[in-house]
């Protein structure tokens, strides 16, 4: 236990001492400072949905069991689609592409669709959702 007490004093000491404190110093050595000192800033935060624009003008044309849905984009690098049987559902598909265009075969019935932007991680908002019927 004494061994473990004395290891945890010398890495706090040699901590503070690389943040160039010392041990009158009353300040934290992980705070940041206030002052200008030339010490690395933090990065602004990201807004949300990372700055991706959501898709616009989504259509989606249907011949038989076919569907292909349409949209707009200011160049995202990867689309999600949300396909759901009620509105702002995904019951029925979820799937990415890097095309603003998607077309698939799906059984009768109603659907709502949407499609969102994605880079890594981020996601946007979703673009205008569409409603459509599959006769079969």
């Amino acid at each position: 236990m004494k061994r473990v007490g004395i290891f945890l004093i010398a890495v706090t000491a040699a901590v503070t001492m690389a943040c160039g404190g010392d041990k009158d110093s009353s300040t934290s050595p992980t705070a940041p400072s206030g002052g200008s000192g030339g010490g690395a800033s933090q990065p602004a935060p990201t807004p949300s949905g990372g700055g991706l624009s959501a898709p616009t003008n989504l259509t989606v044309r249907v011949i038989g069991t076919q569907v292909t849905l349409n949209w707009s984009s200011t160049g995202s690098p990867q689309y999600q689609i949300l396909v759901g049987t009620s509105p702002s559902s995904a019951n029925a598909l979820i799937t990415n592409t890097t095309q603003t265009t998607y077309t698939w075969t799906v059984s009768p019935g109603s659907y709502y669709a949407r499609v969102q932007s994605m880079s890594g991680s981020t996601t946007s908002g979703s673009s205008n959702e569409v409603n459509f019927t599959v006769s079969g």
